[in-house]
């Protein structure tokens, strides 16, 4: 039971560690001594764990429970069960059986899906020692190079892999996986030549292939060599469902797929194809996330062609099927553009208008929410719980006219940006839980006073009451920095919503400033302290299990001041992106209904020119084009005759519906 309670609080200190950055290379370690397995160790020592009661039967039984709770969906209550099993000295002797290997591999895949990757790396680098014949080498492989696209760092992780190379030969596929990501390290750092390189040396039987292809494409794109790029893309799209090929490559060939078809249409349509563009938009099905962007960016291709009967029906579909697209602002605009150049003048102008009309108030609401830290962290958190709604499949909520509603249609997020929030949401979690975590191990810490094996001791010494002390200052200085900042933004929400008056927010900012500033001195000074009381308790513990825990424990603590300045600054970080993002979306919509205004003028003179052009034909004794049909009916009626309209039935085109 104390062995399972180790490693659930040496779990606590993986998941509080977090991902590598991508932008801190990792050296490849040398072979560790897993922290869990110095535990075991010293429980051994004391007798508190039985070497001898390990067996087949024993290992097999708690692998399976184990892997129940994987597949039940909780990777932590798995990874504290493997970490039991792998690092305890009951196991030593089976660590060649195939169940032991099993609970090495499995050990990684709970620990990667509980966000603890750089622990999940040490686990698959146990399995990656034991060389290309190992039964879990192949997927512990796989699953590192999944860790590295998770966390963007190719460079690091491509490192620690090739370390543990022991000579022999790999199979082509990690040949390819590691290619891959030398290439993406490469395309990463700029360096467009050499990342193409490796991408081309990537076989058909690599699970990464298509990914590799269409990244050779976007590489030919941003080097102006169109051609080439549409080469690469078309061999993506061309590639058939069921082709032979499909079957080794994962789930995310088919979201590949549709981008090489929306990349091949860009192409065309900035080459002035446009047919070709509007064949290629044409090709994405109609279940794919991208089909908005495809109707939008065939319209426009349509209306360039000046093919406007068919831009009219795709806006139309745009607009009906998908009426909260972020380009339903620019799709509506477009329509106004159809109608005038079709010189259906009156259309373009109630078009027009419409479009100023739905758009105002959505430029104000935007031009608020930019001004609003508050209202602009809810905006986003609502696009990103949206965007996971539709990623996991679920149905979309009815569309809305409320101009909040058609402000959350408008943003597009960044893929950099989730992953900046998805960071912070984890830290957050991690930092609300490090405090637990460090009262966990100080509780380990107290029982771990022993006498002699058996006896444990629960008084307290005068250190560890000197570091409980210091480290609860520090902890409740960080609680009310944590409040001083809560007051701040409830303030300038405050003066935003116009409830406080400007000269009360000026004076209690300045005051709330001032306070925070004092907190933060005395917070450093409470940190220095309790870093300092944690040493002199280091210093007096005995040997054996104690120095361990005491080493731990600090490392808890640490954790946990670290996590909540990483927080911060990730924070701020997110706050600064978000508001690029919805400045850069004001400006824009902004734009557009600037430019629906304008084009109502337009619609006007238009209207003008073409009434002046009629008034000129008649004064020269020329008809109308629409009148030449009605006066060509009254003059075959005599004057005792009455015409009879046709009331027969129109039919019309028997192929309907383009898609």
């Amino acid at each position: 039971m104390r062995a399972n309670r180790l490693a659930a609080a040496l779990l606590g200190l993986a998941l509080a560690g977090g991902p590598s950055r991508a932008d801190e290379p990792v050296e490849a370690p040398a072979p560790p001594t897993s922290p869990t397995a110095r535990y075991f160790t010293e429980l051994e020592a004391m007798g508190l764990v039985d070497a001898a009661s390990g067996s087949q039967e024993t290992l097999k039984r708690e692998l399976g429970a184990a892997e129940a709770l994987l597949r039940a969906g909780d990777p932590i209550d798995a990874a504290v069960a493997l970490a039991a099993i792998v690092d305890s000295p009951r196991y030593t002797d089976f660590a060649d059986f195939v169940e032991y290997q099993n609970a090495e591999y499995y050990l990684g895949v709970a620990l990667q899906g509980a966000g603890a990757y750089g622990a999940a790396m040490l686990a698959y680098e146990r399995a990656l020692r034991r060389g290309p014949d190992a039964p879990y080498w192949g997927p512990a492989h796989r699953r590192a190079v999944d860790v590295a696209m998770e966390t963007r760092d190719f460079a690091g992780t491509l490192a620690r892999i090739q370390a543990l190379d022991s000579g022999a030969t790999i199979p082509p596929s990690a040949a390819g996986e590691r290619a891959y990501l030398r290439g993406r390290a490469a395309y990463q750092a700029g360096d467009l030549i050499a990342a193409e390189g490796q991408f081309a040396t990537i076989s058909k039987k690599s699970r990464l292939y298509s990914s590799a292809l269409y990244l050779r494409g976007v590489i030919r794109t941003r080097k102006g060599e169109w051609r080439d790029a549409a080469d690469a893309m078309c061999e993506v799209a061309g590639t058939g469902d069921a082709d032979r090929v499909t079957f080794v490559v994962d789930e995310r060939y088919f979201t590949i797929k549709d981008l090489a078809r929306l990349g091949l249409g860009r192409l065309a349509h900035e080459r002035g194809e446009y047919d070709d563009a509007y064949y290629h938009y044409f090709q994405i099905p109609s279940d794919s996330v991208h089909l908005p962007d495809a109707l939008f960016e065939a319209a426009w291709s349509m209306y360039q062609k000046r093919e406007l009967a068919t831009a009219r029906d795709l806006v139309a579909e745009l607009r009906s099927q998908f009426p909260d697209a972020p380009t339903w602002a620019e799709a509506s605009l477009l329509a106004a553009y159809v109608e005038l150049a079709d010189c259906k003048f009156d259309a373009a102008r109630t078009t027009y208008d419409a479009v100023a009309a739905e758009l105002t108030p959505v430029v104000a609401e935007l031009d608020r929410i930019r001004k609003d830290p508050e209202a602009r962290r809810a905006l986003f958190e609502r696009a990103l719980t949206r965007w996971r709604d539709r990623a996991a499949g679920a149905d979309a909520p009815p569309p809305s006219k409320d101009v909040t509603a058609r402000v959350l249609g408008l943003v597009r997020l960044d893929p950099g940006f989730v992953r900046l929030h998805d960071a912070v949401t984890g830290l957050r979690r991690a930092a609300g839980e490090s405090p637990g975590l460090v009262r966990q191990w100080n509780a380990l810490a107290s029982q771990a006073r022993a006498e002699k094996v058996g006896k444990v001791s629960t008084d307290p010494t005068l250190a560890d009451a000197a570091a409980a002390d210091a480290n609860g200052v520090a902890d409740d200085l960080r609680a009310l920095d944590e409040q001083i900042a809560l007051a701040r933004r409830q303030l300038a929400a405050g003066k935003a919503a116009g409830s406080v008056p400007a000269d009360v927010a000026a004076e209690e900012g300045a005051r709330l400033a001032a306070l925070a500033a004092k907190v933060d001195a005395a917070a450093a000074k409470a940190r220095a302290l309790a870093a300092a009381a944690d040493a002199e308790r280091a210093s007096a513990a005995p040997a054996g299990l104690r120095p361990l825990l005491d080493d731990d424990l600090r490392a808890a603590r640490r954790l946990d001041r670290d996590s909540h300045a990483l927080l911060a600054q990730l924070e701020a970080a997110s706050a600064q992106q978000s508001q690029a993002m919805i400045d850069r979306l004001y400006t824009t919509t902004k734009r557009i209904l600037d430019k629906a205004r304008l084009g109502k003028v337009d619609a006007v003179i238009g209207q003008k020119r073409a009434l002046d052009i009629k008034v000129q034909d008649l004064a020269s004794g020329r008809f109308p084009e629409e009148l030449y049909g009605r006066l060509w009916e009254q003059g075959m009626i005599g004057d005792d005759e009455e015409l009879w309209p046709f009331e027969g039935e129109y039919w019309a085109d028997e192929y309907e519906g383009w898609r």
